[in-house]
């Protein structure tokens, strides 16, 4: 059930996150009201809860989940938290945003995905580059066969973080943290979202830092259909988030953090090409002028919470089916728990057998 004017909300988890980019999200998103916010720091649950009218809060997310006056709740949270507050969620009859990834193992994946088709409450896992302006059109293109048969699919996605204050759930492997946890899970998602493949083996190498146990990582992978992948993923390093589909016919380039980052190469065109760059200026100033008011409310990167909590409001309100499922937090999670194994063993690790692991070790 939800308020006739908004959906009233649940914040439980209030780190960076939350106050970095879901509240600037939620603030442009009027379908949502703020009711509560829970977190184990005190502080910080009392701030954020501060910042709405009437919203009350508390050091257990437990007091949250029972209030009549929460319809939803966004589970913010570390990720070893996940699966525990998500299906208590759901126990408790509330719509459910999770942020990614989705738990810290798949038997965990399991109990939620098994939990929901017990219920009527709605579910979006919170990767939100699925609402990138770029990521959007990409797709629609991808989806006009233009670019031809798949073959290959690369990505970058690395940060400038130095760990000087990570906490250790961001920085220990055994707590959920690490590169692949937290940060490749995203581009295996867009693999899958790109070219309908899922990933059926994966080889990885990693490398720590002073902070960080799993600091950067390289990833090679065989996806369904034949599709081939490269992942470069780090913490250390300069800014950037990049996918590169490879087809027949061409290949497409998605920059992420370029207003103007969306190129197709035709079969025959090289990159220097001086006629193909000359029409992808003038372009480039057209997107210009969709891009400036995106700039205005905090970039085209934020832009992608504020689209995926209209499509959770759209969910919640209309009855619309998620478009980032519980089992698509699996897959992905799949992946990243392969590319760990994979690093630590120096070989090789198909998702089937990963499957069979758990499988036996649930039974």
């Amino acid at each position: 059930m939800t308020s006739k004017n908004a959906i009233r909300l649940g914040i439980i988890g209030c780190g960076r996150v939350a106050w970095e980019r879901h509240l600037p999200a939620l603030s442009r998103v009027p379908e949502f009201r703020v009711t509560a916010a829970a977190d184990c720091d005190a502080e910080r649950s009392r701030a954020l809860a501060g910042c709405f009218k009437g919203a009350r809060n508390f050091a257990d997310y437990r007091a949250v989940l029972e209030l009549e006056d929460v319809d939803a709740v966004a589970i913010l949270t570390p990720t070893m938290s996940h699966a525990e507050i998500g299906l208590a969620a759901l126990d408790a009859g509330k719509h459910v945003f999770m942020e990614k990834p989705l738990a810290m193992n798949l038997e965990q994946c399991d109990r939620l995905i098994a939990r929901a088709a017990d219920s009527p409450c709605r579910i979006v896992v919170g990767f939100n580059l699925r609402w990138h302006r770029l990521v959007r059109r990409a797709r629609e293109f991808l989806s006009t066969g233009a670019l031809g048969r798949f073959k290959a699919i690369r990505s970058v996605y690395t940060h400038n973080r130095t760990g000087e204050n990570a906490p250790d759930w961001h920085r220990e492997l055994k707590l959920g943290g690490g590169v692949t946890l937290n940060e490749a899970v995203h581009h295996f998602d867009l693999w899958r979202y790109f070219t309908g493949s899922d990933v059926e083996e994966i080889h990885a190498w990693a490398a720590p830092s002073k902070r960080y146990e799993e600091e950067t990582s390289v990833v090679a992978a065989r996806l369904s259909g034949g599709v081939l992948a490269t992942g470069v993923f780090s913490m250390g390093s300069a800014p950037n988030s990049e996918v590169e589909i490879f087809g027949e016919n061409g290949r497409l380039c998605i920059s992420l953090y370029r207003f103007d980052g969306l190129e197709f190469f035709p079969f025959a065109v090289y990159p220097g090409n001086l006629t193909d760059r000359f029409k992808k200026a003038v372009r480039a100033l057209g997107e210009l002028c969709e891009v400036l008011p995106l700039l205005a409310r905090g970039g085209i990167f934020q832009a992608t919470f504020e689209g995926i909590w209209r499509h959770f409001a759209g969910c919640v309100l209309n009855g619309q089916p998620s478009e980032c499922r519980l089992e698509d937090g699996k897959r992905s999670l799949e992946a990243a728990l392969a590319a760990i194994c994979s690093e630590r063993t120096g070989a090789p690790v198909s998702i089937s057998t990963l499957q069979s692991s758990h499988g036996h070790a649930r039974n």
